[in-house]
């Protein structure tokens, strides 16, 4: 499971569902701009760049919901934090762009049943 639906009602708060779509929309938008800083900083190698994209997806993670990005940025920034080379790190850096993007699909999913009045 890519998104805790749970978790994503309980950032909704008093709300309710009818926001949702618009905040997925941000969402989508942020992670989408999220993915090409970091496809910019692998290139570059923006060790300082990257690491705060990554540390910054810790709560992007949890604010949505989206559990397999916290999971995996929350595993990179404890390895960041720890100085480890960018070549180390390349291979989770690229699964945790395939995830960001998996998670965008998903999210997409619940906007549309949204949209068409189906419960989250």
């Amino acid at each position: 499971m890519l998104i805790d639906k749970k978790e994503l009602m309980f950032f909704l708060g008093d709300l309710g569902p009818e926001v949702l779509p618009s905040l997925i929309d941000v969402y989508l938008s942020d992670s989408e701009n999220t993915i090409q800083k970091i496809t910019d900083a692998v290139a570059s190698g923006d060790y300082v760049s990257l690491a705060r994209e990554v540390h910054t997806l810790k709560g992007v993670g949890s604010t949505y919901g989206a559990t397999r990005i916290r999971e995996l940025a929350v595993e990179l920034d404890g390895r960041f934090k720890k100085g480890e080379e960018l070549s180390e790190l390349k291979s989770e850096i690229m699964r945790l762009i395939e995830v960001i993007r998996a998670t965008n699909v998903e999210m997409r999913q619940i906007q549309s049943d949204v949209l068409e009045g189906k419960p989250v």
